[in-house]
């Protein structure tokens, strides 16, 4: 859990944000804390339930006919061979920039020493490796992050020098954007829209994995709550970091918010110890990328190669043309990150294609009318509809002047502009396709209702179970305050306010026993149907 992404790019994202003023903005990812706790609350139980494990898998398993053939050939070749690079570009363009500042070289030559650490590392890219080395990888990473935290405090200050350099900063900055302003209208779009149209919410992450096992209290302690208060205590300090920013006296000209991260370190950490802050990147850049590659390998070999190319093959066979795959993905993120210079940009971009996917994703658990080519007709229109806009906008005169109208009458920025209308775009494709195509048969939907007993829409015949809607629902609602509360949090530390800070630390932890609790007790429930 702590080995993630987010230590990749997170601190490097905030440090732009801090530096433009505007840290309500990082909002734009925040907000995906309401999909992870739906993700917890609606749907890690329905997959224990399941005699499938992979979205590939349910797919089939879900849906009949031609359209579950068609979709399974599509989503392995969609996720492996476009999302997947883009997502190894966003960790490739993170980690490059740790390779240009430690070796002092040009970013071009950090993305040709990420990517040749990536494509050697390919090579031994296996489980077995992997599990062996972890527990020592955790330990080098802990203490070299514990390294550069000394480094950090002994050259700036303690957290009471930190506390004044913000507080005496002229960046006004607002953890909630203010009412009525620009930044407001687009936290609104990232709560309110952005989490259930453009994620994937229905498959639950790490802990909603492990809550699927836990069968009492003392097992979600021990699995779920004490990892996560060590989780938390680790990204306070994370989160920390790109705040340091604010002490170098000059950003040097012609680097991005993004580059300016690593200006904390030129004085803070001698030369000699710099190879620390590679370690500490490095350990989470190969963590990321081996489960992405494994990811888009599984995707364009398993799924594709062996289920519609060539179902006999043999292990060894898989093996190498598993291998290439994941080299070629390797080369493929390379070039997506040589023309590519913002994080932001990429999570827009992802964000973007998705838009207007995710409530598919929910509805096809509670509702029987959702069919394959609803999930298609959805997957491919948000891919196709945000180059449609984005041409429009620059080349038709009249597309751009109606949304340069609704940006300044909603006092709205171009990206949440456009996640509202991609999501009623492709919202609107995937319900008339819907609706203008059969049905999945009687059987598939029976069997998979009558399995799962999700609850919803699925006819008077079915055994469907019950939903529990309203205690989910209050449990998700206390999910995501907690998430949010960190946040908050996480500012109150950093602002100096103490005391908010303790107050807010203890609400943190009595949410997340109380959501665990009741989230326990409802499963409870629902395993009796």
């Amino acid at each position: 859990m702590i080995i993630s992404g987010g230590v990749l790019y997170m601190p490097q994202v905030i440090s732009s944000f801090i530096l433009k003023g505007d840290l309500s903005g990082m909002w734009l990812i925040w907000s995906g804390v309401m999909g992870a706790a739906s993700g917890k609350a609606f749907f890690a139980h329905l997959w224990s339930r399941l005699p499938v494990k992979t979205e590939n898998e349910l797919i089939l398993y879900r849906f009949s006919g031609k359209g579950a053939k068609v979709l399974h050939v599509f989503r392995s070749l969609y996720v492996g061979g476009i999302i997947v690079p883009i997502v190894l570009s966003f960790s490739f363009l993170a980690f490059s920039r740790v390779a240009s500042f430690v070796f002092d070289i040009s970013f071009t030559s950090g993305l040709i020493i990420s990517t040749g650490i990536v494509l050697t590392g390919t090579l031994f890219n296996s489980l077995k490796n992997r599990l062996k080395l972890d527990f020592i990888f955790l330990i080098i990473f802990l203490l070299s992050f514990l390294a550069i935290l000394f480094f950090l405090f002994n050259n700036y200050g303690n957290i009471m020098d930190l506390n004044t350099k913000v507080n005496d900063s002229n960046l006004g900055f607002r953890i909630f954007p203010l009412k009525g302003s620009t930044a407001f209208a687009g936290f609104l779009v990232f709560i309110l829209v952005q989490w259930w149209s453009a994620l994937i919410v229905d498959f639950p992450d790490i802990n909603g994995q492990k809550l699927m096992s836990a069968k009492n209290v003392n097992e979600i302690s021990k699995s779920i709550i004490l990892p996560n208060i060590l989780f938390f205590v680790f990204n306070l300090l994370l989160y920390t970091l790109p705040v340091f920013v604010l002490f170098v006296p000059e950003i040097e000209p012609g680097i991005s918010g993004e580059m300016a991260f690593f200006s904390i370190f030129k004085e803070a950490v001698p030369e000699r110890f710099r190879f620390l802050i590679f370690i500490f990147f490095l350990i989470p850049f190969l963590s990321v990328v081996n489960n992405a590659q494994n990811w888009g390998g599984s995707l364009l070999v398993q799924n594709f190669y062996k289920y519609h190319i060539k179902k006999n093959a043999s292990e060894k066979h898989l093996n190498k043309i598993g291998l290439i795959v994941m080299i070629l993905l390797g080369i493929s993120a390379f070039v997506i990150t040589f023309y590519n210079d913002s994080l932001v940009n990429i999570i827009k971009f992802l964000l973007s294609i998705t838009a207007g996917v995710g409530p598919v994703f929910i509805l096809r658990w509670y509702w029987h009318r959702i069919n394959a080519w609803s999930q298609f007709s959805a997957m491919l229109s948000s891919l196709i509809y945000p180059f449609v806009y984005d041409y429009a906008y620059n080349h038709i005169d009249s597309f751009q002047q109606t949304l340069d109208f609704f940006m300044q009458d909603l006092n709205m920025g171009y990206y949440p502009l456009k996640i509202l209308v991609l999501t009623f775009l492709v919202c609107s494709t995937w319900l008339i396709v819907t609706f203008m195509t059969k049905p999945t048969n009687l059987e598939t939907t029976k069997r998979f209702a009558e399995t799962v007993k999700p609850g919803g829409i699925w006819g008077k015949s079915v055994k469907k179970g019950q939903v529990y809607f309203w205690k989910r629902a209050i449990i998700w609602l206390i999910l995501s305050t907690k998430s949010a509360i960190f946040y908050m949090l996480f500012w109150k530390l950093v602002t100096g306010n103490y005391w908010l800070a303790l107050l807010f630390s203890i609400l943190y932890i009595l949410l997340l026993l109380i959501a665990y609790k009741r989230l326990l007790k409802v499963n409870a429930d629902y395993a009796e149907t």
